[in-house]
């Protein structure tokens, strides 16, 4: 019999010292084993270890399931009873991890959030007639290059003059483990980009830095402050859910899918490595389908029957 309340203050210690865990972690992992060993032996503290069983530890979680806690809380208790077993395991005290096998419960993907056209369009539009300065005009290039590309923060941020090709009308993106990519300028966005081009050397007419967007000063700009800069923006526009620079990707991603995009199309211009990272958005864009085939079948509303 061992007495379960000492190895898992052992335990705790072991996930403190050697695996540097948080404090947010640790009281999560104590509060879960204790848990389960109130539930299962009713608050004893001594526990022949060889009769914990994969069935037991099953058993267990279907009573958290039925007391409607989260997949994600669920999981959780599932990794924290199994690191016990397994420090078990390396201390000899049992020889199989009952925790493992079980089976976990599936998370629901968040979907994720995006502008609509139509109140993006006025955001933009806001936007470009209120800029009062460099910075205010930079970060309304910034949306609509944002928008125009789907491109992450940190590429945005990193782009050079030399990366647009205005004959060619195609933006090189150096994305993540610096696989390059080519996004194409649309006509909107290749005017934006000239335009600020122009009104960039009257704003600095000494300045021959080659990155595309800086401060107010004439530095390179920072992810930070492209963050802040579009999340302003899109506040002073009237967006009130979600507003960073993600979510215009997922916008351009979506919009552009409901246009009639290809997922290996969208893929490519967004630089995922597979094509599973970009399917999540033919959740978005179901809805839309089920619209259009409604408003175009013929057969989709029902005829009221004569009597």
């Amino acid at each position: 019999m061992e007495d379960i309340g000492t190895l898992t203050e052992e335990f705790i210690r072991y996930m403190q010292t050697e695996k540097r865990s948080s404090e947010h972690t640790l009281r999560a992992y104590r509060n879960d084993i204790s848990d389960f060993f109130e539930c299962i032996y009713e608050g004893d503290s001594l526990i022949d270890l060889s009769e914990i069983t994969t069935l037991i530890v099953r058993r267990w979680l279907a009573e958290l399931i039925r007391k409607g806690l989260t997949p994600r809380t669920v999981n959780r208790k599932i990794a924290a009873l199994s690191s016990f077993f397994k420090y078990l395991m390396r201390k000899k005290k049992i020889l199989h991890n009952p925790a493992s096998g079980t089976g976990k419960p599936k998370i629901a993907k968040k979907l994720p959030a995006f502008i609509p056209e139509e109140k993006l369009a006025t955001v933009l539009d806001f936007s470009k007639k209120n800029f009062t300065d460099y910075s205010s005009y930079r970060d309304y290039v910034i949306l609509e290059t944002f928008y125009a590309t789907g491109m992450r923060i940190s590429e945005l941020a990193n782009l050079k003059h030399s990366d647009l090709d205005f004959s060619l009308r195609q933006i090189k993106v150096l994305g993540k483990r610096n696989r390059e990519r080519i996004i194409p300028m649309t006509e909107i966005i290749r005017q934006v980009l000239e335009e600020y081009l122009y009104r960039k050397k009257i704003f600095f007419p000494d300045q021959e830095n080659n990155c595309l967007f800086l401060t107010s000063r004439g530095k390179k700009i920072s992810v930070k402050l492209v963050y802040l800069g579009v999340k302003r923006s899109l506040r002073l526009g009237g967006v009130t859910g979600k507003s960073n620079p993600h979510v215009l990707r997922h916008t351009f991603a979506t919009h552009i899918l409901n246009s009639g995009a290809d997922l290996n199309s969208v893929k490519e211009l967004l630089g995922h490595a597979s094509l599973a990272a970009t399917q999540i958005y033919t959740h978005l864009t179901f809805e839309k389908l089920k619209i259009i085939h409604n408003k175009a079948h013929p057969r989709a509303k029902v005829k009221q029957l004569k009597n």
